[in-house]
């Protein structure tokens, strides 16, 4: 039988809008979010170059914009987005709620 684990975002502690499922799922290489954003949210600024981790932000719903090294990258619905470990980057949500699934690996 296959060994795997499951977990709903909806059943995972939300620290202000997101929704961390690395331990629930007991990953051991990548890292799973899911952001819920209110209208008007900014991330926080950051990158991962310590980390060395590459991301990707799937927009499943709403408008945002991602700002990479300083470059205003517009997303709509179904948009994704890598972003290398190195980049300063971060979300800013557009006028409506927003979700995300943000995926992280070294």
């Amino acid at each position: 039988m296959a060994e795997y684990t499951t977990a709903n975002y909806h059943d995972v502690d939300d620290q202000s809008g997101l929704h961390f499922l690395r331990d629930e799922l007991n990953c051991e290489n990548v890292g799973v979010t899911v952001l819920e954003c209110e209208p008007g949210w900014e991330g926080m600024e950051h990158d991962h170059a310590d980390e060395g981790q590459e991301e990707v932000y799937l927009l499943l719903e709403g408008e945002a914009t991602v700002t990479v090294e300083g470059e205003s990258v517009e997303l709509s619905e179904g948009d994704a987005i890598r972003i290398p470990p190195d980049a300063t980057h971060q979300i800013h949500n557009g006028d409506a709620e927003s979700r995300f699934v943000l995926v992280g690996a070294p």
